[in-house]
């Protein structure tokens, strides 16, 4: 297994998340993030299902993201409601019943959060300022106020391929 280099956290970033959570806290709204790149992959609540592009099992070429379902970091997606965080390619991927995966960009239209994000009753919910996004990707609850953009999916066997 490949070890990675972990980057530091930038200001702006620890920023936006102490920012963040101190918001969410005063107002009381649950709230769990990381500062970091996880390269671990669950089913779960917020940002436990973020994994970097070094993760086994999942491979990012160019505009390609490769998801191998066999391995534990492609596991979530095995079934419906489970879903990845893939944040070195700024990919969402959702199983939304059965063999039927859509993926999104991570990056949030509101203001570009791209590595917060959680889900839980069919809505995606980017932690940085609350927005709420359907599987389909639409806009549920604001500020944002466009839908994230789709990305083609091909699934054969357990290899998915996104294609930005």
């Amino acid at each position: 297994m490949k070890k990675t280099k972990k980057k530091p956290v930038s200001r702006k970033d620890f920023l936006r998340t102490a920012g963040s959570v101190a918001l969410f806290s005063a107002l009381g709204i649950p709230f769990i993030a990381s500062c970091s790149d996880s390269t671990g992959a669950m089913n779960g609540d917020m940002n436990d299902n973020a994994a970097g592009g070094d993760s086994e099992g999942i491979t990012i070429e160019g505009n390609r993201v490769i998801i191998d379902l066999s391995t534990n970091s492609g596991a979530p997606l095995r079934s419906s409601g489970g879903w990845l965080l893939i944040a070195d390619a700024q990919v969402l991927a959702v199983n939304v019943g059965g063999n039927t995966i859509r993926a999104f960009t991570s990056v949030c239209t509101h203001q570009g959060c791209d590595r917060s994000w959680g889900f839980s009753n069919d809505l995606f919910t980017c932690s940085c300022h609350g927005s709420q996004f359907n599987t389909s990707g639409g806009v549920v609850r604001g500020p944002a106020t466009q839908d994230l953009e789709e990305f083609e999916v091909e699934r054969e066997g357990d290899e998915v391929t996104i294609t930005k």
